[in-house]
């Protein structure tokens, strides 16, 4: 479901929407819609890359699943950034759940 919002742009934010969406030939929503995803994106990836949320956190900000957002690390080559100990602490306490 798509809402309806109002929000106040500088002169340089609203110059960049309408010459984009005047090259694309689409409207301005469809551009402000875009630049929101790609920020919802680029969001998720830097927390993600400075080990602020977790993969799964990561994937939920950027809307897409688990396995979709580690084909996108993957492509743009982020390096998962879970030290050695902390990826043996999790195995430790994964084999503790099978026991």
């Amino acid at each position: 479901m798509q809402r309806v919002i109002s929000i106040r742009l500088d002169d340089k934010d609203l110059e960049f929407v309408k010459k984009s969406a005047k090259e694309r030939k689409v409207e301005k929503a469809k551009i402000l819609r875009e630049v929101i995803e790609k920020g919802r994106l680029y969001l998720a990836i830097e927390q993600y890359r400075q080990g602020k949320i977790s993969l799964g956190k990561a994937a939920e900000i950027a809307n897409r699943s688990i396995g979709e957002f580690i084909d996108l690390l993957a492509e743009l080559g982020v390096k998962n950034p879970m030290t050695k100990q902390q990826y043996l602490q999790g195995l430790k306490n994964l084999g503790k759940i099978w026991e």
